[in-house]
């Protein structure tokens, strides 16, 4: 979804355990905007504008305390509950997810490997919540994870300017009794803007370092994608390049690698046979993979980069003809920092 979020607040829990008033001034994080901006027809809700960071504050619950700072959340704050349960409370700004909200759904039903669901299911998923005087939308999801059950509890409230996320996520017991503070948490938080001391104008130009392959031409984006390109084709061969940011890696690679062999029909592999599937992408970047996959004339390449604290999505996808003399030109994009 710059994209940097964070810095960290300071929370104070006093022995008498009163609630205390917490102040963070939190950076804008929003989706980059793409280059070449003036040959990409943008959706309002991808566009950033530069603007003085917004003033939080919320009163913190008795026992919650402070996480470690990263590069993820705006704040987060770390439960302990009886027989070691954990769980941990993130609030994060991405860019406008307005009319999304079933995907959003989607999105963490995927990371406790849950399937998805119809649009229409998943938007009955959601119940009403106060989010700091203002309307909000509330929805669970249990399922497991690598250490076993778990749950997250998400809200979520849309602005102009980006949506805000709430997430309560852990063990399953301890993230229901913790329901009731957590709800109780969100009425409590609030948003100020700073006024701008400057006039509003598109951050987009010239802003990401990326240098767009020769004969790439931009495309208008589709839902959850900040680029898209159609590349040269050869013959009646054709293929695009898409790119995303999300604020984890949707499940882990072995179930992206899973998603993209079903795109292009490929039975699902075991998680031992992972290591032959993924190749490193950049040595300079630790954790960017590669995946090369094709079938019956379709081809997709896909790599993952964590960058700024963030999850980019790389995906070259078509015809086999049009998509071998692109991937040398594709792997030198992903590698290349926006």
């Amino acid at each position: 979804m710059r994209l940097g979020l964070l810095f960290v607040f300071t929370l104070a829990f006093i022995g008498c355990r009163r609630e205390e008033i917490q102040v963070y001034r939190a950076p804008k994080d929003a989706l980059p905007p793409q280059t070449q901006t003036a040959e990409v027809a943008h959706d309002a809700a991808r566009e950033t504008k530069t603007r003085p960071r917004p003033q939080v504050s919320w009163k913190l619950p008795p026992g919650w305390k402070e996480g470690s700072p990263n590069q993820i959340s705006l704040a987060s704050f770390n439960i302990a509950g009886p027989q070691n349960q954990q769980a941990q409370v993130n609030i994060t700004e991405l860019a406008n997810f307005s009319g999304r909200d079933g995907q959003i759904v989607n999105m963490w039903r995927n990371q406790v490997g849950l399937e998805p669901l119809s649009n229409e299911d998943a938007l009955k998923q959601l119940q009403a919540v106060e989010v700091s005087a203002e309307k909000g939308n509330l929805f669970e999801v249990s399922g497991t994870n690598k250490d076993g059950p778990f749950s997250i509890l998400t809200a979520f409230v849309h602005h102009p300017d980006g949506s805000w996320f709430y997430k309560l996520a852990g063990d399953v017991a301890l993230v229901q009794a913790q329901k009731p503070v957590f709800i109780e948490f969100l009425k409590s938080i609030q948003i100020k803007e700073t006024a701008s001391t400057e006039p509003d104008e598109p951050a987009a130009q010239g802003k990401l370092g990326w240098t767009v392959p020769a004969g790439w031409k931009a495309v208008a984006p589709g839902d959850m994608q900040v680029a898209r390109f159609s590349t040269p084709q050869k013959g009646n061969a054709s293929a695009e390049v898409f790119v995303s940011i999300f604020p984890s890696d949707t499940g882990g690679t072995f179930a992206n690698v899973t998603r993209w062999r079903k795109q292009i029909g490929l039975a699902p592999v075991e998680e031992k046979d992972l290591a032959s599937l993924v190749a490193p992408l950049d040595p300079s970047t630790p954790g960017a993979i590669l995946v090369d996959l094709d079938n019956k004339g379709k081809r997709l390449i896909g790599a993952i980069v964590p960058r700024d604290g963030k999850y980019w999505f790389y995906k070259l996808l078509g015809d086999a003809e049009a998509v071998g003399p692109e991937k040398e030109s594709f792997i030198a994009f992903a590698k290349s920092k926006p």
